[in-house]
C-alpha cells in the first residue's frame, strides 16, 4: 500500500514540475493522470496493490471535496444578493450539460457504429482552544462525513441525500453557530483536500481497464466532448447574464463544470472570484450527482460508459465519484470526461471571454 501510495505521489509531483515548467493551464495531477495512463498503456498492466490502493481511493472521491464545499460561507453575502441567477443557471445548467453531452454521445457512437457495422461557557472554551489546532478540522471532516455517508448507505446510496451536500451543510451549520472562520477550520481539512490530488492521478487506474473501449470511442468522446464543453459555459452564463448576475459572477460561474483547480486558475487569471468559483464548482458537482439519475432515465440513456462521460463532463470530480457507485465503466469515463473538460475549458474560456469583450 505504502508503495502504491508513493507511485501516486511521484506522478502527481511529476505532473506539477511539467506544468510548472512549461506553463501549462492545467493541474498538475491532471497532468500526472495523463502520465500514469500513458505508462500503464505502455507497461500493458497494472500491479494489484496499486489497484487496490485506487480502488480505495476513489471510493471516498467525494469526502476530498467536502472542506472545500464549506468554503460557501465565506460568499454568503454574495450569494444571498444574487441567489436567483447564480440557482438557476447552476440547476438548469448542469441538467442541460448533462442530457446534451449524453445525447451527442449516444449519438455519435451510433454514427461510428453505423460506420463500421450496425454551548455552554465551559464548552465555548474548550471549542475555542480545538479551534486553533489543524485535528478539529481534520477529525469533524471526517466524522461528519461519515455520518453523511451512514445515512447515504442507509438510504439505498439515495441521489437526494448526498453525502458531500450533508457534510457540507452540516459543517457550514456547526462553523457557523459556533463562530470559527473558514480559514481555522481549512487549517486541518486541508489534508483531506490534499489527497484530490492523489485521487485524481489514481483515475488512470480504472480508465486503463477501460482502453479498449477507449479506442474503438475516440472519436465520438471528441464529438461529445465539444458539445458538453461549449453546453456547460454558454448555458451558465447565458442563463446567469438573463437574470441580472454581474459580470464578476458570470466570469466566476462559467468553468463551474470543470475540476476546482482548473476552475479557480481559470477565474483568477480572467478577474473573477477564484473563492466564489470553488463554491459553485463543488455546487454544481453536488447538483449534477443528485440529478444525473433522473436526467439519464429520462433520456433512456443506460450505456455506463455515455452515462459516466455525461457525468464527468457536467459535475467534475463528485459526479465521478458516484459514476463509480454505478460501476467501474461508468467511474473511468467520468474520470476521463473530468479531465478532457478540464483542458478543453482552459483553451475555450478564455476565447470566448475575449470575443465577448468582458476584458
Amino acid at each position: 500500500m505504502i508503495g502504491a501510495i508513493t507511485l501516486l505521489l511521484v506522478y502527481q509531483l511529476l505532473g506539477e514540475t511539467v506544468v510548472v515548467a512549461l506553463g501549462l493551464p492545467v493541474p498538475g495531477p491532471v497532468v500526472g493522470f495523463a502520465a500514469l495512463f500513458v505508462t500503464l498503456v505502455a507497461r500493458r498492466g497494472v500491479s494489484e496493490s496499486v489497484r487496490e490502493t485506487a480502488n480505495g481511493i476513489l471510493a471516498h472521491l467525494s469526502l476530498l471535496f467536502v472542506p472545500a464545499g464549506v468554503g460557501v460561507m465565506v460568499h454568503l453575502a454574495r450569494l444571498r444578493e444574487e441567489w436567483l441567477p447564480i440557482a438557476a443557471a447552476l440547476v438548469a445548467s448542469t441538467a442541460f450539460t448533462i442530457a446534451l453531452t449524453a445525447l451527442a454521445l449516444r449519438w455519435f457512437m451510433r454514427l461510428a457504429r453505423r460506420g463500421r457495422c450496425a454551548m455552554t461557557p465551559k464548552l465555548a472554551d474548550i471549542w475555542v482552544y480545538l479551534s486553533a489546532s489543524p485535528l478539529l478540522g481534520l477529525t469533524i471532516t471526517l466524522v461528519v462525513y461519515q455520518g453523511a455517508y451512514w445515512i447515504y448507505r442507509r438510504a439505498g446510496f439515495h441521489p437526494l441525500l448526498n453525502p458531500v451536500a450533508l457534510s457540507v451543510a452540516t459543517l457550514v451549520a456547526l462553523l457557523e453557530l459556533t463562530g470559527t472562520p473558514y480559514a481555522a477550520y481549512f487549517d486541518g481539512a486541508q489534508f483531506v483536500h490534499f489527497l484530490l490530488g492523489p485521487a485524481t492521478v489514481a483515475l488512470a487506474i480504472p480508465l486503463y481497464a477501460q482502453l479498449d473501449r477507449l479506442k474503438a470511442a475516440w472519436l465520438p468522446l471528441a464529438g461529445a466532448l465539444v458539445v458538453g464543453t461549449v453546453a456547460a459555459i454558454a448555458s451558465a452564463v447565458g442563463i446567469a447574464w438573463a437574470l441580472g448576475a454581474s459580470a464578476t459572477t458570470l466570469i466566476s460561474i462559467a468553468p463551474k463544470s470543470v475540476t476546482t483547480p482548473i476552475a479557480m486558475g481559470i477565474t483568477e487569471k480572467l478577474g473573477g472570484l477564484p473563492s466564489l468559483t470553488a463554491v459553485l464548482v463543488v455546487s454544481t458537482g453536488i447538483l449534477g450527482a443528485v440529478m444525473a439519475k433522473y436526467v439519464l432515465d429520462a433520456l433512456a440513456i443506460r450505456d455506463h460508459g455515455v452515462r459516466g462521460f455525461a457525468i464527468g463532463v457536467a459535475a467534475h470530480g463528485i459526479g465521478t465519484a458516484r459514476a463509480f457507485q454505478l460501476s467501474e465503466q461508468a467511474g473511468a469515463f467520468a474520470g476521463l470526461g473530468m479531465g478532457l473538460n478540464g483542458l478543453a475549458t482552459a483553451v475555450l474560456f478564455p476565447l470566448i471571454v475575449w470575443l465577448a469583450g468582458w476584458r
